[in-house]
């Protein structure tokens, strides 16, 4: 899950811009991050303002800047996320960490819980991976009810795919880095481009650096941007 950065609170005349209703801050985000969901990667020009902590669960928080991410209608659905408490001392979320450590992304739309992660960082990701169903894919035991609406895993296997064929014509020298990732900026899902070219330094870099919104810090560029953590003096190092 792409690590992102969040703008401090945009100001209007010296104060803090409204957000009431909280669906105008969808132009603020777009400029912040792109049109790409928060959770699942997809590109889509119909995200939702998404509250981190839901209405519900703290309504004092509806027009709270802070309290906002893009989600897709999918992942912020009634069968995903959607108005399930929040503890941000038990979650990772992508704005806080860096939630590329959480998972590994793999062929067939695949995702799990990164198997090197150990205690606290751990159950936060498998808390991460929970809230949003993000590994909700047909044979998956955990979900014996998949929705069959639910077809976040098909999009990531397509972008699989395509990531696979540029990897061709990139190795092939036929493609640059800088046309692989004008696509990618194009169809999203930042996790499966960064690794199927986990072994192309250049191609890291162009997906870090020109994917709006993208936390920086959270790749060591002397380090051909591995990914690093965001966190590294806490418990939960991620």
């Amino acid at each position: 899950m792409r690590p992102v950065t969040k703008w401090t609170w945009p100001q209007v005349g010296g104060a803090q811009k409204s957000y009431n209703p909280h669906t105008i801050a969808k132009t603020d985000l777009e400029l912040n991050f792109d049109t790409y969901c928060s959770y699942c990667e997809v590109f889509s020009s119909d995200l939702e303002v998404e509250h981190v902590i839901s209405r519900n669960q703290n309504p004092t928080l509806t027009h709270n800047w802070d309290n906002f991410l893009l989600a897709c209608g999918r992942c912020n659905g009634r069968d995903n996320k959607s108005n399930k408490v929040v503890d941000f001392s038990l979650i990772h979320f992508p704005h806080l960490n860096n939630t590329f450590l959480s998972f590994e992304y793999h062929e067939g739309g695949y995702v799990k819980v990164n198997p090197a992660l150990a205690g606290i960082s751990q159950t936060k990701a498998e808390n991460l991976i929970n809230l949003v169903g993000l590994d909700k894919i047909p044979g998956n035991p955990k979900y014996p009810n998949l929705n069959p609406n639910d077809t976040r895993w098909r999009h990531r296997r397509t972008a699989w795919e395509w990531a696979v064929r540029k990897l061709s014509d990139y190795e092939a020298a036929s493609i640059t880095y800088f046309d692989v990732v004008d696509f990618a900026l194009q169809k999203g899902f930042f996790s499966v481009w960064y690794s199927v070219f986990g072994n192309h330094t250049d191609v890291k870099r162009e997906l870090v650096t020109r994917m709006l919104g993208t936390a920086q810090d959270c790749f060591d560029p002397a380090n051909g941007y591995q990914p690093i953590p965001r966190n590294p003096g806490a418990v939960d190092t991620i």
